[in-house]
């Protein structure tokens, strides 16, 4: 099983090969998703599951940034296919 910060090195590796593969109306999201991941990485107490945590995460700084529905969707929708590539 993965540690909480291999975990988060597996999904930064997948969403960077992302970003070099990505169309530009994927640029927003992926820019936005990579820095989160790293402060999620290197400032948050490391939990059993990183998935968990960063989706959590995500949900939060959404609501703290106010970002519109149609921007989360397309974050939560790299996040989910990160997640599946990393498997």
């Amino acid at each position: 099983m993965q540690t909480f910060s291999q975990r988060a090195d597996q999904l930064a590796e997948v969403l960077k090969q992302m970003e070099m593969q990505a169309d530009e109306s994927q640029l927003f999201a992926l820019g936005y998703i990579i820095p989160q991941l790293t402060l999620v990485a290197e400032y948050v107490e490391p939990e059993d599951d990183f998935d968990t945590c960063f989706t959590r995460w995500l949900h939060q700084v959404f609501t703290d940034d106010g970002m519109n529905n149609e921007d989360q969707q397309e974050i939560l929708q790299i996040w989910q296919a990160a997640q599946i590539k990393a498997q």
